[in-house]
């Protein structure tokens, strides 16, 4: 039984769980992950565990330093909803702005399966976009000075 994957899974393979090496075993997040698809990052979010201590969802299009939203536990319906409405406004923004989202990713703080209590982690919602993915690049490679 501890290897049958959930139906949604098979549904659609644009899903991507978090997953990390430990002892030379993979070990995959039953809750965390990133989608190229709003559809199928509402159902990360749909699936999240109640019991998250919270839950930081980025509620801005700004590539340095984002305002967020923060939902305490317990993420019950009411605030997954709430959270999908944040997603999906931060999705109209973007495009607007011209850099529509290519990535939606939902995390764990600790990462995948790493704490012994990992549906209690905190986590973030956040997207990658190819402006944000360029600002990266350009800062890490020093473009606007040292990070000194």
């Amino acid at each position: 039984m501890k290897h049958i994957q959930p139906y949604y899974r098979f549904l659609n393979e644009k899903i991507e769980m978090a997953s990390t090496h430990i002892n030379g075993k993979r070990v995959e997040s039953s809750w965390s992950g990133s989608a190229d698809n709003l559809k199928d990052f509402i159902k990360l979010i749909e699936n999240a565990p109640e019991t998250l201590e919270y839950i930081k969802v980025t509620s801005s299009t700004s590539s340095f330093a984002p305002s967020s939203e923060t939902f305490k536990s317990p993420i019950n319906s009411s605030k997954k909803r709430k959270i999908i409405k944040i997603v999906k406004q931060m999705e109209k923004e973007f495009k607007s702005n011209g850099d529509a989202i290519t990535s939606y990713r939902f995390n764990s703080y600790y990462g995948a399966g790493l704490s012994k209590k990992h549906e209690e982690d905190p986590a973030y919602i956040d997207y990658r976009t190819k402006k944000i993915d360029q600002f990266n690049k350009d800062m890490s490679s020093g473009k606007y000075g040292s990070l000194d």
